[in-house]
């Protein structure tokens, strides 16, 4: 029961169900998926531990805000390791790990048309998710879960909106076609490309709620 809570809430903070600050307790969370609390609270610090979540002066538990500098850090990381995922995932994946991301990537389309901002986030994080899983390598996929653990909410907040769906969408287009095509060079621009243009949009709505100038 705590592992499966542990990951519906880290799945919700991937795909940005959670907004940057807003608080969380193990009571609410219980109430809201008709469990008891102490699993929620078990499952709750190890998202803490994580560093999903942060005590605030006041020892209330709210999702973690990002500094530009704590997204800065995040992206430059992402930037390399779902670089990598994407090269190994074009060099491995077999038929059917291409046929999982085709189906991934109709959801995608689908959650863009309907400009539906949840709907989209869940399908983006589940493309993305496929393509590092064609990679067979856990603990590659691992450390870029962690990475999307944190700045999901800060995505949340930030996009999508209709304009950022359409120019994501075309990243996402040329990823798909690439897997298709086991062509690594391509899967890799897509990927990288797609992360450092959301970026910019995400990092200026940082800076604004900071108020940081640079």
């Amino acid at each position: 029961m705590q592992q499966q809570i542990y990951e519906r809430l880290r799945n919700r903070l991937i795909a940005g169900s959670f907004f940057p600050g807003e608080a969380v307790s193990s009571r609410g969370l219980a109430q809201a998926l008709d469990v008891s609390a102490m699993p929620v609270r078990e499952a709750l610090t190890r998202l803490t531990a994580e560093g999903a979540l942060e005590l605030t002066n006041s020892r209330t538990l709210r999702v973690r805000v990002l500094t530009p500098d704590d997204f800065d850090e995040a992206t430059a990381i992402r930037l390399d390791l779902e670089g990598m995922a994407a090269i190994r995932a074009a060099g491995q994946a077999t038929g059917e790990d291409a046929a999982a991301v085709r189906r991934l990537h109709r959801d995608l389309i689908a959650a863009a048309e309907s400009v539906d901002a949840d709907r989209y986030l869940s399908a983006n994080a589940a493309f993305h998710s496929g393509i590092y899983t064609a990679a067979r390598w856990p603990l590659l996929l691992g450390m870029i879960q962690r990475l999307w653990l944190i700045v999901g909410p800060s995505i949340r907040s930030s996009v999508p909106d209709r304009q950022h769906m359409a120019t994501s969408m075309q990243f996402h287009n040329a990823a798909a076609e690439a897997m298709e095509a086991r062509d690594a060079t391509t899967l890799r621009s897509a990927v990288v490309d797609d992360i450092r243009t959301a970026a910019i949009n995400i990092r200026a709505s940082l800076a604004d709620e900071a108020g940081d100038t640079t």
